[in-house]
C-alpha cells in the first residue's frame, strides 16, 4: 500500500491524494516552478505535484507582470504630476505642482505589493519543498490559469 499525502489541500484537478513517490519524483521541479515557472509548466504535464506548483508558479508569475504593468504606469503618472512641476518654472516662470518627497511616499506604497507577491512566492517553493500540496497566502485562490 502506498503512502498518500494530502497536506491540508486537495490535488490539482480533485484528484484527491497524490502519493510520497510521486511528490518525491516532482519536488526538485515542483521547488523550480516558483523560480522559473514557464520550464514546468510546460515540461512536467503527467506529475500532478508538479503540475499543482507549476498553475501556482504561472499564477504568481501573472499577478507580478500585471502589477509590475500597473505600478510602472501609476509611477510614470504620479513623477509627472510630482516631479514634473518642479521643472515647470523654465517654461511658465512658476513652480507648479512639485512635491518629490510625496511622490517618494507614494512610489513606496506601490512597492509594498511586490514584496506582498515576493514572498507569497517564497512560501509556495518552501510548501513544494517539503512536499505540500497548500495554496500560497492571499493569491493561491486567484486561478489565472486553472489547469
Amino acid at each position: 500500500m502506498e503512502n498518500q499525502v494530502n497536506n491540508g489541500a486537495p490535488a490539482h484537478g480533485g484528484a484527491g491524494k497524490i502519493d510520497a513517490k510521486t511528490i518525491e519524483a516532482g519536488k526538485g521541479m515542483a521547488i523550480f516552478a516558483y523560480i522559473i515557472a514557464l520550464i514546468p509548466y510546460f515540461a512536467e504535464k503527467n506529475n500532478k505535484y508538479v503540475r499543482y506548483h507549476a498553475v501556482q508558479g504561472m499564477n504568481i508569475l501573472l499577478i507580478c507582470i500585471g502589477w509590475s504593468i500597473v505600478a510602472g504606469i501609476l509611477s510614470s503618472i504620479l513623477a509627472g504630476v510630482f516631479i514634473g512641476g518642479c521643472y515647470s518654472w523654465l517654461v511658465t516662470g512658476s513652480a507648479g505642482m512639485c512635491n518629490p518627497s510625496l511622490y517618494g511616499i507614494i512610489s513606496f506604497v506601490l512597492w509594498v505589493p511586490s514584496i506582498v507577491i515576493g514572498v507569497c512566492d517564497i512560501i509556495g517553493l518552501v510548501n513544494a519543498a517539503s512536499g505540500k500540496m497548500k495554496a500560497v497566502p492571499i493569491f493561491g485562490k486567484i486561478k489565472i490559469i486553472k489547469k
